[in-house]
């Protein structure tokens, strides 16, 4: 009987996966100001916040010195290191042409190592927060990309590491956002970018796509359990709920067999010893359980 429980459960999970997602907000960048034929975009009047154009959300830009001015030929006021090359129809809306990107370069002495674009935008009445876009870099720009979340604008928390993203070639990123974005009113997300080594070493975004479900009454998640990175190739996941309290942790393989056992004091699960493939991991905080799909890369 416990193993055709666990056998439910996981299909429940998988299933998941198929069930209908809407558009939270999408950008194309295939309409970015761009003034007197250049690649900066206009800061007079500011190009940012940008709107989504589809769905409903706000895209900036922050950090380094990526609010670095100058003034073109033709008398407009654009940002230095933050351009439009071109983009990419990988991860594209039917009907969206290539068209530009939004790109970060690296600055003088490489001072934009640590800058980010941001996303805010409303989890209201949704859940499962799907993040994917397309991105390249160049052979000297940002070789990596942190993913981090927050509800206040304030206090950011990683969840994922995109990395080798200085290739020549765009390719497509996919990452599930944290439980703790389910249902909420506001939250913003971060992609923060590192490992440039000259001032014109980019990464470029295009196609950012953010996608959720409706939240189900039945499906809250009274523990806040997150599990991140997921997918995960580092031989250790984190695993956090809303009161941090000590976690029993039970980890099955898709055959309904315990593979592992724990009782985590703290919010890291060594789980080298497990092989590549998909998982069932079951937290029980005082007495509340939930259970998550782990997929180990």
């Amino acid at each position: 009987m416990k193993k055709i429980t666990l056998l439910l459960l996981l299909t429940m999970l998988f299933s998941l996966s198929s069930q209908a997602q809407d558009i939270v907000a999408y950008w194309n960048q295939n309409s970015n100001d761009l003034p007197g034929g250049g690649f900066g975009f206009l800061a007079n009047p500011d190009a940012f916040p940008q709107a989504a154009d589809l769905g409903v959300g706000s895209l900036t830009v922050g950090g380094g010195i990526t609010s670095e001015t100058t003034t073109n030929g033709n008398g407009d006021l654009v940002y230095n290191w933050v351009v439009s090359f071109s983009g990419s129809a990988i991860n594209a809306e039917d009907g969206d042409d290539a068209g530009g990107s939004i790109s970060i370069q690296g600055g003088t002495d490489t001072q934009n190592n640590g800058a980010y674009i941001q996303f805010e935008l409303s989890m209201t009445n949704k859940e499962n927060l799907e993040i994917s876009y397309a991105t390249r870099g160049t052979a000297s720009g940002f070789n990596t990309q942190v993913w981090s979340w927050s509800t206040d604008g304030t206090s950011f928390t990683d969840f994922n590491t995109v990395t080798d993203t200085n290739v020549t070639d765009y390719f497509l990123v996919e990452t599930p956002a944290p439980s703790e974005l389910n249902g909420e009113a506001t939250v913003f997300l971060r992609v923060t970018l590192n490992g440039a080594s000259t001032s014109t070493g980019n990464n470029r975004f295009d196609n950012l796509k953010f996608v959720a479900g409706t939240l189900s009454s039945d499906s809250f998640d009274k523990t806040g359990f997150s599990l991140y990175p997921n997918p995960t190739n580092t031989g250790s996941v984190t695993i956090t709920t809303k009161t941090n309290q000590n976690k029993n942790v039970v980890v099955f393989d898709v055959l309904g067999k315990q593979v592992l056992s724990k009782k985590l004091l703290g919010n890291t699960l060594n789980v080298s010893s497990l092989k590549s493939g998909i998982y069932l991991v079951q937290v029980t905080v005082g007495n509340t359980t939930s259970t998550k799909k782990l997929i180990i890369k």
